[in-house]
């Protein structure tokens, strides 16, 4: 740092520039340590609240308190947990997850305002004296706009895709459900390697890896997270601590960083990490609570990062530690804060650095399940349910023990009138007991009596406990898929059901919209007007998070959707208005199916459609087309009427005369028969299938589909009445046969 110091020409000699650097140290010292006290009280201020997480998380996994397990283990009764509060909670994080983060849709939306401003347009449009101009130019400015908040829109949710946004989200659910608050932070600046496949002239792929800084967002550990406590909002917190752990190795990466403190980096590192400790580390304990052995704090350092405001001189002596520079921060009386993040270890301060973000906003959103209008902190599941939870384990523990004791009777026996056979006191089956007074009774010396058998009034306290759990969660059982007693059979009733279930969920549902999707949205929008190069994306935009609106009513959605659908099939005005493809997309999307797996595209759906018309030009009318064969069918009748006359005509001369040249004649004639019964079975079959198609034709629907005559009822009866065509010619083949053997043999 000295050798830096003399280069810069700060100072004349060494004595001085060490004497300046010294005092910096020391102020920046000072600095340090009134951050790690009010690091210290708001630690102190939120033990309490991590206590009662302790709790959830105990009651959550089905395990006793300490005290508690002591207590009953004392009383050698039972010591069984009946876990419903798991049951609950997993169901209350799946319901949340499934209405926020659909699979065929984003839960945010971006729209260009009523009267959008978009400077980079509005320069372009040249004035002009006529009055329809100006309309014409905000019709343009508005489109512009629109088409701005759809790139806008796209480059976000590519940032989040980038993020892993969903399954941080998911995890910051699962707190909200268990401790009752989760806390997201973005946008924050990573390098983030990318690896792209660039195809060279001659042919040959080249991997390019490019680092590029980028938003994103992370899950913060509630047990990690210490804001203002006196403030009941995030918002309203003066200021934020984040706690890190962090190795030696990861200290090591990060005196590469840009603006950190080196030489107060390396004195964290020499004092060690526990110099560097100041909130309980309760990872031991939540490790007791599931079953896995401590493994000690280790030699992980905690890391502090602050965001508040620091005075600039705190700030100067920062950055002039760090050679960076002054210009921009002159002090003034008036305003001497800056919005600023501190990076500091146990008295020592490692980085210090301005707030990027033009609007001063800090990167932290919090959400929780119950909301506590006294503090940052809310309320999860397993606290909600704590009564009932401690209701049913001990009815369920009284249970067992009644039941222990009552499943048989309690024996008294007097020692001095009797004794055991074989000297052991006993009960056994086949025991023979001796009496030691012949004079005394056997009823004097043994005696029973029975416990009474409460299971049946244990049982409803059971019972009551459970419908209180439902009540005070708001998480009923048809809501965690589970049948209730008095479930209604009816889908309209169960729609209700489900609606009513879903009340609640609402509410968790907009909080998130509140607490987390529109500011963080709304940080991102603002990190890409201010940081994006790409002036086509920015705009005046307006965010909607969208989790409250349809993405939660889908089950009511779909309903409507399948009504509206046959409501516009059945009024034809309404069919000339619908756009039946988007139609079709929407109700495929309510339904969560693959739209684009299963659905035809335009290109595909002109194509069937001209196929139908083709095939519909070339076909006849099945009914004209019987209509033809019916008066094909009466000539070929006629003309073999004429026929048979003759031949019966020519016969009988053949029998006559016993010309061998009319037995020829009649010969031929009978082939010319032969001929004509062939041609009459084959207008019967295309007369059958001609009134099969007209019986089974299936008509075209308004998309052009086409329409389906091979069915499978169809194809049985064509081949049955081919079948009985193939017999019929067989046997005229075999009296035509048994005809010219009769001629033959005549001859």
């Amino acid at each position: 740092m000295q050798e830096a110091l003399m280069d810069d020409n700060q100072f004349a000699d060494a004595p001085e520039a060490e004497e300046y650097e010294l005092r910096i140290a020391e102020r920046l010292h000072v600095f340090a340590s009134r951050l790690s006290r009010l690091c210290s009280e708001q630690v102190a201020k939120k033990n309490q609240i991590e206590q009662r997480w302790l709790d959830d998380l105990r009651q959550y996994h089905g395990e006793y308190a300490a005290d508690e397990s002591a207590k009953l283990a004392r009383q050698k009764g039972s010591e069984v947990f009946v876990n419903i509060t798991r049951n609950k909670t997993n169901a209350a994080e799946a319901r949340l997850q499934d209405m926020l983060f659909p699979t065929d849709d984003r839960n945010f939306g971006l729209y260009a305002t009523p009267v959008p401003e978009l400077d980079y347009i509005s320069k372009q449009q040249p004035e002009s004296p006529d009055e329809a101009e100006p309309i014409q130019q905000a019709r343009e400015i508005k489109a512009a706009a629109n088409e701005s908040a759809l790139a806008m829109q796209d480059v976000i949710d590519d940032q989040l895709v980038e993020s892993r946004y969903h399954i941080k989200a998911r995890d910051i659910i699962h707190d909200a459900c268990q401790l009752g608050t989760a806390v997201i932070k973005g946008p924050i600046i990573i390098g983030r390697t990318k690896k792209r496949w660039d195809v060279m002239p001659d042919g040959m792929s080249v991997l390019q890896i490019v680092e590029a800084l980028e938003p994103t967002v992370e899950r913060v550990d509630p047990w990690d997270f210490f804001p203002d406590m006196s403030a009941k909002t995030v918002d309203e917190s003066e200021f934020i601590f984040e706690r890190r752990r962090l190795s030696k190795k990861q200290l090591r990466d990060m005196a590469n960083l840009p603006g950190v403190l080196v030489s107060q980096l390396r004195e964290i590192v020499k004092a060690g990490a526990k110099d560097t400790h100041i909130a309980k580390d309760f990872t031991d304990d939540i490790r007791n609570i599931t079953g896995i052995n401590t493994v000690g704090e280790g030699n992980k350092y905690e890391i502090w990062e602050y965001h508040g405001p620091i005075s600039k001189t705190e700030l100067m002596d920062a950055m002039s530690m760090a050679d960076d520079k002054l210009s921009e921060y002159e002090e003034d009386e008036l305003d001497d804060e800056v919005e600023a993040t501190v990076f500091f270890a146990g008295n020592r301060v490692i980085k210090v650095s301005i707030n990027p973000m033009d609007s001063d906003e800090r990167p932290f959103a919090v959400f929780n399940w119950e909301k506590d209008e006294s503090s940052v902190f809310g309320f999860g599941v397993p606290c909600l349910m704590r009564s009932a939870q401690k209701v049913i384990n001990a009815s369920w523990r009284m249970m067992m023990d009644n039941a222990g004791l009552s499943v048989a009777d309690q024996l008294v026996i007097n020692k001095e009138l009797l004794y055991p056979a074989d000297g052991s006191w006993d009960m056994t089956p086949k025991k023979i007991w001796y009496l030691r007074d012949k004079t005394r009774s056997v009823q004097e010396a043994f005696s029973s009596f029975s416990t009474p058998s409460h299971q049946v009034e244990l049982a409803n306290i059971f019972s009551m406990a459970r419908q209180l759990a439902d009540e005070e969660t708001n998480l009923p059982l048809i809501a965690q898929g589970e049948m209730g007693p008095h479930t209604t059979k009816t889908s309209s009733g169960m729609a209700m059901l489900m609606n009513s279930s879903n009340i609640v969920l609402r509410k968790a549902v907009k909080n998130w919209d509140d607490d987390i999707t529109r500011p963080l949205i709304t940080r991102f929008y603002d990190w890409n007007m201010q940081f994006n190069e790409k002036a086509e994306i920015k705009g005046d935009f307006s965010i909607e998070a969208r989790g409250s609106g349809a993405l939660l009513v889908r089950e009511k959605q779909q309903e409507n959707l399948m009504i509206y659908s046959n409501l516009s099939m059945a009024i034809p005005e309404f069919a000339k208005r619908r756009d039946w493809g988007e139609l079709d997309r929407e109700i495929a999307k309510s339904l969560e199916v693959p739209y684009d797996q299963i659905t035809l595209g335009d290109e595909q759906m002109a194509e069937m459609e001209a196929m139908q018309m083709e095939m519909a030009s070339m076909q006849v009318d099945p009914a004209e087309q019987k209509m033809q064969l019916d008066m094909q069918m009466k000539q070929v009748d006629l003309q073999l009427k004429q026929q048979r006359l003759q031949l019966d005509a020519q016969k009988a001369q053949a029998d006559a005369s016993n010309d061998q040249a009319q037995i020829q004649l009649a010969t031929a004639k009978m082939a010319q028969v032969e001929r004509l019964e062939m041609m009459k079975l084959e207008i019967q079959e295309r007369i059958e299938l001609a009134r099969l198609q007209t019986q089974y034709r299936i008509s075209g629907n308004t998309t052009g589909v086409r329409a389906a005559i091979d069915s499978e009822k169809i194809r049985t009866e064509r081949d049955k009445a081919a079948a009985a065509t193939n017999t019929k010619l067989t046997e005229a083949q075999l009296k035509n046969q048994n005809l010219a053997l009769g001629y033959d043999t005549f001859g």
